[in-house]
């Protein structure tokens, strides 16, 4: 009976034991569920706090520098003598020409900063020219606005306004224009005025990430009120008529904001729909931004989670619960079931081993360690080198051809014995049909059922090999890149800076010109001002040609070299036409093979400089052919005419290289044809034996045939 009892001790303490651990592990489930989720809250609102924060930040820094840029508009005007010069001429003698020049001066202004509409009134508020030229009555208060500007002397901004009650919603700039040169006194007042539904409205609407509650309200106050100045998402028409009355216990967020609060508050909106907005003042002026969400939107995933959390504390009591109740069933079995396991474990991991052996992709060869024999080897090594697997096995390491760079006799697997483990980073083994491919070899011996083998797994690098030289050619390939950035931009520094000094001396000259009021001098000076700007127009465009090369290529296609060369003689035909040169094309059937349009600007290039600097030849003559050198087929454009000293040739395809500053062009042509030629995978190059004796240029593409008729 004792025995009994001994016996059942266990068996009644057991589930005494588990009982206690099933609490100690629920309540522990419990506390951890509670507190992941409360974290995951605090986070969670943290993020959607900071979010709001971020677009309010970056809201009211656009805000305020949209409103410099328009201040800085006016300034601009303001005090400009220029402009007053031709608001005067306008006043004293109706210049048409003056009236023409201002309309056109203000037309730009209004197009490139997109203002609504820009008026020029005179001195007692009356409008002189407007732009665009729509009838429009002025408003009174415009008028009023405009005539305390001209008393204060100063640029001012008039805030958001309706002229009617049901009018558009308009800001303006108020510009007083005053005569800077025998001070007069007021000339007028510029107005600019801005509609918000073009720019601000929508910059104000738009939110950076998908929300369906979240908008951005901008506010002010207007006396005892908070006003929206802004259309808003959920009320039509509000902008400059929805209010609410700052009073306390009004716990709006754009209530708060006016009242001075920044930072995160909540709140119910103007909706009356309970959110979470972060509110800042606009610098300089008198709005204020609200950014703000629903709570219902901010914590709806809170609320999923938790949800989640729920279900999955539930799901964990449950499955605690069986697996302890599981536990005692389990725990006789648990012995027999532990050894078969140990037996499938390892019947598996022979499995695995096989599968692995089998289906990696490196080479494996398992050798008898003892000597040296060819035990096995896998499908990939077989692969790898061509030769069958009857060819491996049986044979000893150093009988095999292959391998006689790594282990070359007896003595060498000695030495891998005696080391246990070789590696052999890059080592050439032979394949069966002669190919020698770069391999990594590494050895190691380890025990088998207590008995000694060696793996070698041979992995092939060609290809490792081949990125990286690919690698190294790509750096000094950028190394080359970098110092030709270098060149360029100390190039285009320099020639850019010539027509940049000839405008800024010349628009000296017509300030004074213009003061003294010499027309046919302001006519000179603007003259070279055109052509200056029209050089530095030209140099632009073609560098930005040059600079496309290579990044916005056409679809590739095959064309006969006849047909491209016919091509781009059509585009310069009035060119040879003048000069009266005679092309001759080869009729070989030379195929090209790249982006046309290119290809067709390389010979285009070639074709016209060489009609260019024919010189005196009486009988001028350009060849286009193709010549076979080292197995490449080579292209030339060939002439008879002034021929180049072998001096410059070096540097005939750099930028802005001209060997005669007198002639047409920038400079660029050649330095275009390299790059088109070097996208398209060949080089360039010039031979000319001297002046008057010809020039020949001479390049290759890739992928150029010739075919059999």
């Amino acid at each position: 009976m004792s025995r009994r009892t001994d016996g059942s001790r266990p068996s009644r303490s057991i589930p005494c034991v588990l009982g206690s651990a099933f609490m100690v592990l629920a309540a522990a489930i419990v506390a951890i569920g509670w507190l992941y989720n409360r974290n995951y809250q605090q986070h969670y609102r943290a993020a959607a706090e900071s979010q709001l924060s971020v677009i309010a930040d970056l809201k009211v820094a656009d805000l305020a520098n949209w409103r410099r840029e328009r201040m800085g508009d006016a300034s601009v005007l303001f005090n400009n003598d220029a402009f007053s010069t031709l608001v005067s001429h306008l006043d004293s003698t109706g210049d048409a020409g003056a009236r023409k020049q201002l309309r056109q001066w203000l037309g730009q202004i209004q197009t490139a900063h997109q203002y609504d509409r820009i008026l020029l009134l005179d001195a007692q508020g009356a409008p002189r020219m407007a732009v665009p030229d729509t009838p429009e009555p002025l408003p009174s208060t415009l008028a009023s606005d405009a005539c305390e500007s001209l008393r204060s002397g100063k640029v001012s901004f008039s805030d958001f306004h309706r002229d009617t009650p049901e009018g558009p919603v308009r800001l303006s700039i108020l510009v007083p224009i005053f005569d800077t040169h025998d001070a007069r006194g007021p000339l007028g007042e510029l107005v600019l005025q801005i509609d918000p539904g073009v720019y601000l409205y929508p910059f104000i609407q738009r939110w950076p990430t998908p929300s369906s509650s979240a908008e951005t309200l901008l506010v002010r106050r207007d006396k005892d009120d908070v006003l929206f100045l802004n259309e808003l998402r959920f009320k039509k028409d509000a902008a400059l008529k929805l209010r609410f009355a700052l009073k306390k216990g009004n716990d709006l967020p754009c209530v708060k904001a006016v009242s001075g609060q920044e930072g995160i508050v909540e709140g119910p909106d103007y909706r009356g729909i309970p959110v979470i907005a972060a509110v800042r003042a606009v610098p300089d002026s008198p709005w204020f931004l609200v950014a703000r969400m629903d709570q219902a939107e901010v914590y709806a995933p809170v609320r999923r989670h938790w949800w989640l959390t729920v279900a999955m504390v539930g799901v964990l009591l449950v499955s605690t619960s069986f697996g302890l109740a599981l536990f005692w069933r389990q725990k006789q079995a648990r012995f027999y079931r532990e050894k078969f396991q140990m037996a499938e474990a390892m019947r598996a991991s022979e499995a695995r081993y096989r599968r692995l052996f089998e289906t990696a992709q490196n080479g494996i060869l398992i050798l008898d360690a003892g000597t040296g024999m060819v035990v096995d080897v896998n499908p990939f090594l077989v692969k790898l080198l061509g030769f069958s697997r009857q060819q491996f096995l049986g044979k000893k390491i150093w009988e095999l051809g292959f391998a006689k760079d790594i282990i070359a006799n007896q003595a060498g697997f000695a030495e891998l014995q005696e080391k246990k483990y070789v590696r052999y980073e890059d080592m050439p083994l032979e394949t069966a049909d002669g190919r020698r491919i770069d391999v990594e070899f590494v050895s190691n011996v380890y025990e088998v059922n207590h008995h000694p083998v060696v793996q070698c797994n041979i992995c092939d690098i060609s290809e490792r090999k081949m990125a990286k030289d690919a690698l190294r050619r790509r750096s000094e390939e950028l190394a080359l890149a970098n110092g030709e950035l270098t060149r360029f931009a100390y190039t285009v520094s320099h020639d850019l800076k010539s027509p940049l000094v000839t405008i800024k001396t010349f628009l000296g000259y017509l300030e004074k010109d213009m003061a003294a009021l010499d027309a046919q001098r302001v006519g000179n000076d603007l003259g070279y001002i055109r052509t200056a700007a029209d050089r530095m127009s030209l140099l632009l465009g073609e560098l930005l040609e040059l600079s496309r090369v290579g990044r916005k290529m056409n679809v590739s296609s095959e064309a006969s070299l006849q047909n491209v060369v016919k091509e781009a003689l059509a585009m310069v035909a009035g060119h040879m036409a003048a000069r009266g040169v005679k092309v001759e094309i080869t009729a070989e059937p030379i195929w090209l093979y790249g982006d046309r349009p290119r290809l067709v600007e390389v010979f285009q290039n070639l074709l016209d400089n060489a009609a260019k600097f024919m010189g005196d030849q009486p009988s001028p003559r350009i060849e286009v052919g193709a010549r076979t050198a080292d197995g490449l087929t080579v292209l030339f454009v060939s002439d008879n005419g002034m021929g180049i000293d072998p001096r410059h040739q070096s540097k005939l395809f750099g930028l802005f290289e001209k060997l005669d500053p007198r002639s047409e062009g920038t400079g660029l042509g050649l330095a275009l044809v390299r790059r088109v030629v070097e996208v398209h995978g060949g080089r360039i190059w010039v031979e000319s034996e001297g002046p008057g004796k010809g020039t020949t240029f001479r390049f290759t593409l890739a992928r150029t045939q010739r075919k059999s008729t």
